[in-house]
């Protein structure tokens, strides 16, 4: 089973809505959101206010990807936004686990994301408490795709696999295309985020979350 997220950061920035609204019964498991803000990254995207329209908007449920310093503070004003996955880096907070129990009580879906050099051993003792690792394939603020960070997937799909955390999914972020989609898929990763791929396919967003998915089970 594969599942697209189209990141809504490959979309113009002056028709967020319309890109939504163009997803619109395509087969998509979340709409993916990068908040930026400018410190953990040296891009700044959009905050919670839009976050906040698009959930208005849509009835997509919302994975908001948090790539801030300081993440807990965002949390309330996501939560009340009402998205469904909130999913932060654990290099962001020295109190990681706190963020998750925070997501858990909210009833928010809970993920982590790890960098490149983030070793998996700075997820492990959380699997258990969260739904998704987003491992990112390229450094963040970046679309250069790291081939390298494959064997990092499979190495986290075989730790999943030992501890029986089958609830647990493996999304890959980052220069995700129809030419490594494939390539991903047979890692380990489940879910892609896809921005370009599919935002700015030739035959519009739906043809694009399509193509991912035909390409990745090929």
């Amino acid at each position: 089973m594969i599942e697209i997220l189209p990141a809504l950061l490959g979309a113009d920035p002056l028709a967020l809505g319309d890109a939504t609204d163009s997803l619109t019964g395509a087969p998509v498991r979340y709409l993916h959101l990068d908040v930026m803000d400018g410190r953990f990254v040296t891009d700044i995207s959009f905050g919670v206010r839009t976050v906040a329209a698009l959930r208005r908007r849509t009835d997509l449920p919302l994975d908001v990807h948090l790539q801030v310093a300081h993440p807990e503070d965002q949390l309330d004003a996501l939560v009340k936004a009402g998205v469904d996955l909130v999913t932060v880096h654990v290099e962001a907070t020295a109190h990681i686990a706190r963020v998750v129990r925070r997501l858990q009580q909210e009833g928010v879906d809970a993920g982590l994301a790890i960098n490149p050099g983030t070793p998996l051993a700075a997820v492990e003792e959380l699997l258990g408490q969260i739904t998704q690792v987003t491992v990112m394939t390229s450094n963040p603020g970046t679309s250069d795709f790291l081939g390298w960070t494959l064997d990092k997937i499979r190495r986290l799909r075989a730790l999943l696999t030992r501890h029986e955390l089958t609830g647990v999914h493996i999304a890959a972020d980052g220069g995700v295309t129809e030419a490594r989609a494939k390539a991903l898929y047979e890692a380990g990763a489940d879910r892609l985020i896809a921005g370009s791929a599919v935002f700015q396919a030739p035959g519009g967003s739906a043809d694009g979350v399509a193509r991912l998915r035909k390409a990745a089970l090929a």
